[in-house]
């Protein structure tokens, strides 16, 4: 099983994780244990910490999707990265990576609420609600949140919209999680 792992970039929007090395460490440890790929944009930032440090322990790369036909934004500022990854083509822009990272696993796994991630985590509707007649696996998709790393919970709309959130405080509590929930994600 995989996983899509998003977030910060900015690592300082966790500063309420105090020991943020550990917190990395842990991470890493329990998707190793848990996932076969973690999956993320090869950018910086917290996500791609614990995908690093999932593929140390592993010992195989994680999986990165990056937007191999964008020319407005484009992503020059990515390839630095990309020797630390199984680089893969999202086949068009920043738009599509967006809309399209969330469908790539049935776990999604949300480190912190930022603009970027909340366009990701948003198209999880789209995924299950239309994506669902295409490919019916879509509509599994469950998003878990850790509530360490987010100031507040989503907005009862998106709770509405969206179905298999969940919010959790511990890699303990998500693991209990992932085991009540793996019949719906295989």
């Amino acid at each position: 099983m995989d996983c899509v792992i998003i977030g910060p970039s900015d690592r300082n929007q966790l500063k309420k994780i105090k020991d943020y090395r550990k917190f990395i460490k842990q991470y890493g440890n329990f998707l190793a244990k848990s996932f076969d790929n973690v999956i993320v944009t090869p950018d910086e930032g917290v996500y791609t910490d614990v995908a690093l440090e999932f593929g140390k322990i592993k010992g195989k790369k994680p999986i990165a999707y990056y937007p191999d036909k964008d020319t407005f934004y484009g992503y020059e500022h990515l390839k630095k990265n990309f020797h630390q990854y199984e680089v893969k083509e999202i086949d068009g822009d920043w738009y599509k990576l967006n809309a399209d990272l969330t469908k790539q696993a049935l776990v999604i796994i949300c480190l912190g609420f930022t603009p970027g991630s909340l366009i990701e985590l948003s198209f999880i509707k789209y995924h299950q609600k239309y994506g669902g007649y295409k490919f019916p696996k879509l509509k599994k998709i469950h998003l878990f949140i850790d509530k360490r790393t987010i100031d507040t919970k989503l907005p009862k709309s998106f709770e509405k919209q969206i179905n298999n959130i969940f919010y959790y405080s511990s890699l303990k509590k998500l693991k209990q999680l992932l085991e009540q929930r793996r019949d719906f994600l295989e």
